[in-house]
């Protein structure tokens, strides 16, 4: 009987310890997708509030060396 719950404990380990690693090395990453590029923060900072049902209320607007200002979410 020992021996059946050692051997189910280590495959529930063997499961669950990467599936936790998976899931935390995802959520350490800032900001990781691009959304879309705007004219201005104002028409950047829309974008990111409409898009509320899609990415939730993260969300960062950075402006570009170009002119340009990238919607990140995350």
């Amino acid at each position: 009987m020992k021996r059946r719950i050692g051997l189910f404990a280590a495959v529930v380990a063997a499961v669950v310890v990467p599936l936790g690693a998976a899931s935390a090395a995802g959520a350490s990453q800032e900001f990781p997708h691009l959304a879309g590029a705007y004219r201005s923060y104002a028409d950047c900072q829309t974008a990111g509030q409409a898009g509320y049902a899609l990415w939730g209320p993260v969300f960062q607007c950075t402006a570009g060396q170009d002119g340009w200002v990238y919607l990140y979410t995350h």
